[in-house]
């Protein structure tokens, strides 16, 4: 993203210095701050624009509930074989030569 440039989805934010603040962090990818100073935001704020804003951007930060989901389903597969491997994996069977005099010939 080009600098000066906002997201889409800020364009039709109200203009406020804080707000401003918390989506030029967004845009840098700072999103342990919009995590930190927006709900703070949308707490103290008297415009219900700018609070659902700062809400809007910390939802944004979130974790997708499907990818959670499949990657928990992921790493629960991949414990189950590794536990199945351990449980059940073994060299095969080789039969054993049968124990004759070493060195003759008949």
């Amino acid at each position: 993203m080009s600098p000066g440039r906002r997201p889409s989805f800020t364009r039709a934010f109200p203009k406020d210095p804080e707000l401003d603040a918390l989506v030029d962090a967004f845009e840098r990818g700072n999103y342990a701050r919009v995590r930190a100073d927006g709900p703070k935001l949308a707490l103290a704020s008297t415009d219900e624009g700018v609070r659902r804003a700062a809400r809007t951007l910390v939802e944004r930060t979130r974790p997708d509930a499907l990818a959670v989901g499949l990657l928990a389903l992921a790493a629960a597969l991949v414990g189950l074989l590794s536990v199945f491997w351990i449980a059940h994996g073994h060299p095969p069977v080789t039969p054993t030569p049968p124990a004759g005099p070493v060195g003759s010939v008949r």
